[in-house]
């Protein structure tokens, strides 16, 4: 639309004094030059930074843990989130659907850690570090943990000690040895073993007088996919009486099937 006519005399516009032509390209190119740098800068930093982190979200027809069943031998879903640094520090973050003495529902366990690992020129590599558990609805159940641990290609193992398990007044201290080993592409073998030693002579929050040694093993098989990974495994353990706020184990011995998707 056109600008109507001005009824007065017309006043002459003061013309602007332009900028020196020179300068004004230049002024362009450096920020240009500095959007460009930055954008870089932001897009590999993103992705180094997002190329340490790693996560699975699990489905399992039973949560065992160390042998027993923290899922009232139901199925369970689980998220777990880590951190990896090139330095050698890591951290994250662990959840996983439980059911326990009380609360009866179905509750949450939270684990939250952080260690640092070293490898050795020898190839073995050592790590150390905490973790402490959670478990919605039953803040007597939550403890805290350290372990240190060494580990080969294929072969690991780990000490833990928790001065206060589960709602125990006592320490325990879990020891535990991995192995995965690979038959054929994409199929690894599993094997797992673990004795956990409590110093509690007390019921206390449980029903029966826990075990001093509880034993637990599990063997299975590892399928990995394109998308997800299947693994089955038969799991077991000594007693029925560990340190473990559950009751109702109708078997100390049972087939584990478990779907995960890595991200």
């Amino acid at each position: 639309m056109r600008a109507q006519p001005s009824a007065g005399p017309r006043e002459p516009a003061p013309a602007r004094a332009p900028w020196p032509s020179t300068f004004d390209r230049r002024h362009v190119l450096d920020i240009q030059r500095l959007r460009s740098a930055l954008a870089l800068w932001f897009l590999f930093l993103s992705a180094d930074v997002l190329a340490q982190f790693s996560g699975s979200a699990s489905l399992l027809s039973d949560y065992r843990f160390r042998g027993v069943s923290l899922s009232r031998n139901r199925p369970a879903a689980q998220l777990a989130v880590a951190y990896d640094d090139a330095s050698g520090w890591y951290g994250g973050a662990f959840a996983s659907t439980v059911q326990l003495v009380y609360p009866a529902n179905r509750e949450l366990q939270l684990v939250s850690y952080a260690g640092y690992a070293q490898r050795l020129p020898s190839g073995l590599s050592w790590e150390g570090g905490v973790d402490y558990s959670v478990v919605t609805g039953a803040e007597s159940y939550s403890y805290p943990e350290v372990y240190v641990g060494v580990a080969s290609e294929n072969v690991s193992a780990r000490l833990y000690f928790a001065p206060r398990y589960f709602g125990q007044a006592s320490a325990v201290i879990y020891a535990e040895v991995n192995a995965a080993e690979p038959l054929i592409d994409r199929v690894r073998l599993l094997a797992h073993g673990g004795v956990l030693r409590n110093n509690n002579n007390n019921e206390g929050v449980y029903d029966n007088r826990p075990e001093r040694h509880v034993f637990d093993a599990s063997v299975g098989v590892a399928i990995d996919f394109d998308q997800f990974s299947v693994q089955l495994s038969w799991v077991g353990i000594s007693s029925a009486n560990a340190p473990y706020p559950v009751t109702g184990l109708t078997s100390r011995n049972r087939a584990v099937l478990i779907l995960s998707r890595s991200f």
